[in-house]
């Protein structure tokens, strides 16, 4: 069975990719392609992700994306300290 990926990892792993496709993340997540689908579509929605170019179904973090993603990292090392 598939398991939910949380939105750090799936933003994590697009920028260290750099350029993704929904495919990518079945590959490396583990995630059915329904569910990379709906990611990448409510990442978009969301502003955190924008296509490359012209070129459909290839997706690069956008400025929010990369704001996003570094208030998740820090808010998760807040959580690890408490602990």
């Amino acid at each position: 069975m598939k398991k939910f990926v949380p939105k750090i990892e799936v933003l994590k792993l697009i920028e260290e990719m750099e350029i993704i496709r929904p495919f990518d993340l079945v590959n490396y997540l583990d995630m059915t392609k329904k569910a990379a689908d709906m990611r990448v579509y409510r990442l978009q929605k969301a502003g955190l992700i924008e296509p490359l170019g012209p070129e459909p179904g290839k997706w690069v973090l956008s400025v929010k994306g990369y704001e996003h993603l570094e208030f998740l990292e820090k808010l998760k090392a807040e959580e690890e300290t408490k602990r």
